[in-house]
């Protein structure tokens, strides 16, 4: 078996060489992100079946003369979103689908967009890690109240906005540095771009 193993995460051109200990960590991060998303994914389901049930308690099951209380949907829900915001968005930092403008990125020469897409990235860095800093804040802050309904600790619900920062944060890494080395093979055979 050969030294260089083929990326499978490069969408942008043809795959970049890597050796094995660069593809090891692709492997490992691109596999986490997978449980995120199939992480994501499940409690998006579980949302949507107690929120079922909770508008059938509150507006079907009146109807029919059965009268029950499930105040414990509400809260699950909410607290389920908050952990599938900051876990997707995570998710979503390493495939690159998070909201951006990529005008100017592309009209520029490919060395140049290279460098406004890097910006961007320590930028976003900073942003996550700023997210980790007032995550660990509201986690200490999580650690003496708890939630109305169910009595969980409220850390746990603030424990996501570290978590998905980190998350985010080594996919971000990973991401720039894929693309630095696509950017150094695609240097050499890709045209200026549009503007000089």
């Amino acid at each position: 078996m050969s030294d260089d193993v083929p990326s499978s995460t490069t969408a942008t051109t043809e795959p970049v060489s890597l050796n094995r200990f660069e593809a090891l960590v692709f492997r490992m991060v691109d596999g986490m992100n997978w449980v995120l998303r199939m992480t994501v994914g499940l409690m998006l389901f579980v949302m949507v079946v107690i929120v079922f049930l909770q508008i059938l308690a509150r507006f079907a099951l009146p109807k029919l003369g059965i009268v029950i209380s499930i105040p414990w949907t509400e809260e699950l829900a909410r607290y389920l979103m908050i952990w599938c915001i900051f876990l997707g968005a995570a998710a979503a930092s390493r495939s690159g689908d998070l909201i951006a403008m990529d005008t100017l990125t592309t009209a520029l020469a490919p060395s140049r967009g290279w460098k406004v897409k890097l910006f961007a990235y320590v930028v976003t860095i900073l942003f996550f890690a700023f997210l980790i800093y007032i995550g660990v804040e509201w986690m200490g802050f999580g650690l003496v109240e708890f939630s109305t309904v169910m009595n969980t600790p409220m850390y746990v619900v603030y424990m996501a906005m570290p978590v998905g920062a980190v998350l985010a944060i080594i996919n971000i890494l990973v991401r720039s540095y894929e693309g630095h080395r696509q950017m150094g093979k695609s240097a050499k055979i890709e045209p200026d771009g549009i503007l000089d």
